[in-house]
């Protein structure tokens, strides 16, 4: 059954990032400031006229377009996007509660506010993939360090464990256990992540147990390899 249902608008998403890439908050603001006709351009943006004509050139307010956003008519339109023309670019569609979390970005405020409820415990594993990758996006952790975490815990690639990761960047087992394990700590306050992997009732100690889990990982990949575990 169908939970939401979700207004679409749909819009040159090529020209709409162009606009934002030069700083104008608005077509409006592009078209007071460029001298641009508003209802020729929201026509190339909603998708309602052709960028081309009957004759396969491009319309002076494509080009014009264009011009004052510093690239060619090329960058603002896909194949299909030149000869498209939309009846109506509105329209509304329904999705479950898995689809939902897939398309908003915003689960953070509701796993929040209902900490004993397991939104995502019924979604498949690429929408928890990213629910951690914005919960990551938020630390700020160095380019390698991301890298170290998501390698160790498989988020959108194969699991490798710390002693993988040591050989595989050129650095020592306890450089990689310490960076992973800080990383732990800072997503420790972030329980939309945890809360994706673990039952609500264990929010208090869900970073002791990670850690518990990397340590036990790590003497495991120690004794395979024949590496003292005091060394480890």
């Amino acid at each position: 059954m169908s939970d939401y249902a979700i207004s679409v608008k749909v819009r040159n998403g090529r020209i709409r990032r162009k606009i934002d890439e030069c700083g104008f908050s608005s077509v409006s603001e592009l078209c007071r400031k460029s001298g641009l006709h508003p209802q020729r351009i929201g026509a190339l943006l909603n998708l309602k006229t052709p960028p081309l004509t009957g004759d396969g050139r491009w319309r002076r307010s494509a080009a014009a377009l264009a011009e004052v956003l510093g690239c060619t008519c090329e960058d603002l339109f896909s194949e299909t996007q030149r000869t498209l023309a939309l009846r109506d670019n509105r329209g509304e569609c329904f999705v479950t509660e898995i689809g939902f979390l897939k398309l908003s970005g915003r689960v953070e405020r509701p796993l929040l506010e209902n900490p004993g409820e397991q939104l995502l415990e019924d979604a498949d594993e690429q929408a928890k993939i990213e629910v951690i990758r914005q919960a990551l996006d938020g630390l700020n952790l160095a380019a390698r360090d991301r890298r170290l975490v998501e390698s160790h815990f498989g988020i959108g690639c194969e699991e490798k464990t710390l002693v993988d990761l040591a050989l595989e960047h050129d650095v020592s087992y306890d450089f990689v256990k310490s960076r992973v394990s800080r990383a732990l700590s800072k997503l420790a306050t972030r329980r939309s992540l945890l809360q994706a992997y673990q039952p609500a009732d264990a929010m208090g100690t869900a970073d002791e147990a990670r850690v518990r889990k990397v340590q036990r990982r790590a003497e495991k990949s120690c004794a395979a390899s024949g590496v003292a575990t005091t060394r480890c």
